[in-house]
């Protein structure tokens, strides 16, 4: 039924059936266990949860930031400062000057494997004041005021 030759196949049945995802119901009849089935999609969406929590311990940027990969902005204004503000916090030091190439070449292992280019999520840094630019020369924004924690 999936098209594949027996040689193929029969491995992917074997660990099915040693799994006990499906049984046998006589010679050349297999039968989906749903209980099971069911139970081993908790245990895996369990190790994703858990995964995604030791990537990004930080609930409000799951899905947005992986470790130090930038996956996606957000739409929304709140959760996308968020995720700039990590960006940008994580990545630069405050009371440094940084120059254009050096703030591009900082940012750009933050777009790996998203549609976002270095470029872009450096200009959104200074459009949504993270990152202070003067003549060529950028530095980190310091956000934090009176009765704001960092």
């Amino acid at each position: 039924m999936t098209g594949l030759a027996a040689p193929e196949a029969a491995p992917a049945i074997g660990r099915l059936l040693r799994e006990g995802l499906i049984i046998a119901q006589g010679p050349g009849r297999l039968a989906v266990d749903e209980a099971a089935l069911g139970s081993a999609a908790e245990v895996a969406g369990r190790r994703l949860q858990e995964q995604a929590e030791a990537e990004q311990p930080d609930p409000g940027l799951r899905g947005y930031v992986r470790g130090t990969v930038l996956v996606r902005l957000p739409e929304d204004d709140e959760t996308r400062r968020a995720v700039l503000d990590h960006v940008a916090a994580t990545t630069f030091e405050a009371d440094r000057e940084y120059d254009e190439r050096t703030v591009t070449d900082l940012l750009r292992p933050w777009c790996e494997g998203t549609t976002v280019d270095a470029v872009s999520l450096r200009r959104f840094l200074v459009d949504d004041g993270f990152l202070h630019r003067e003549s060529g020369a950028y530095r980190l924004v310091s956000l934090v005021g009176p009765g704001q924690s960092s």
